[in-house]
């Protein structure tokens, strides 16, 4: 009786461990062929800037599972943005930051009927989106050294030690409304500031000291992290929250 009970057990765990074989086999064969909803694993880089000037778009790898081996077939959208796909397989996609991609959902897409839904929820079909930020500076390549941070309502200072010198910032404005930032220098300054869609504004230049203001205040209607260049010569400067 024991030996027929052992008999038994054996051919259970045979059938259990081929059922897993074909089971993992399927599976293998439905990622080969891009069968159900993609599925984004990591992104590398998981920020980058879209074009500034004559510098291209950051080159983005975004890996995965059950993509469409078709770049034809394939979308990547940066915050509503359509981005080119330079090549695809079922695992990975290679795409650049278009010009105008803001901070925000980044979606992958295939051929099909495509729902899609920024929480992966039951209901997104042939699409899947993680969060990737648009970070200006990066484009830049840590020209003027590493960013400052300034979050809302902190102020913070920091030192220009040459004749002049310029200071990238990354200021955090308040959730909650309009901001008003101050930069204030203790000696004349110009500067220039990004848009959430790196879009750049210069104010003053460099060579014509005419040009160079005092203490400017900038007003931001709406919440997003700006990132700006200071230029000014030797001393303090602080940035405030009046």
């Amino acid at each position: 009786m024991r030996f027929q009970i052992r008999i038994l057990a054996i051919i259970l765990s045979l059938f259990i461990f081929g059922l897993g074989c074909s089971t993992g086999k399927d599976s293998d064969l439905a990622s080969q062929l891009g069968l159900g909803n993609p599925v984004i694993t990591e992104i590398d880089p998981p920020s980058g800037s879209p074009p500034i000037g004559t510098t291209v778009g950051t080159t983005v790898t975004i890996k995965g599972r059950l993509f469409s081996a078709d770049k034809n077939l394939t979308t990547v959208k940066f915050n509503g943005v359509s981005a080119s796909v330079l090549s695809a397989t079922s695992t990975e996609i290679v795409t650049v930051v278009p010009a105008g991609a803001s901070t925000g959902t980044l979606f992958v897409t295939k051929e099909g009927p495509v729902i899609c839904d920024e929480n992966n929820g039951d209901t997104a079909t042939n699409c899947y989106g993680r969060k990737f930020y648009i970070d200006c500076y990066k484009s830049f390549d840590n020209l003027y050294g590493e960013e400052l941070g300034v979050t809302y309502p902190d102020s913070k200072t920091f030192a220009i030690s040459g004749q002049t010198g310029t200071k990238a910032l990354r200021i955090d404005l308040n959730p909650d409304g309009p901001t008003n930032v101050k930069i204030a220098c203790d000696t004349y300054l110009i500067y220039s500031k990004f848009s959430k869609t790196c879009g750049r504004t210069d104010v003053g230049t460099f060579g014509d000291t005419s040009t160079w203001i005092f203490e400017p205040t900038l007003t931001f209607s709406s919440y997003y992290t700006v990132q700006m260049f200071v230029t000014a010569g030797k001393g303090d400067c602080t940035v405030s929250f009046p």
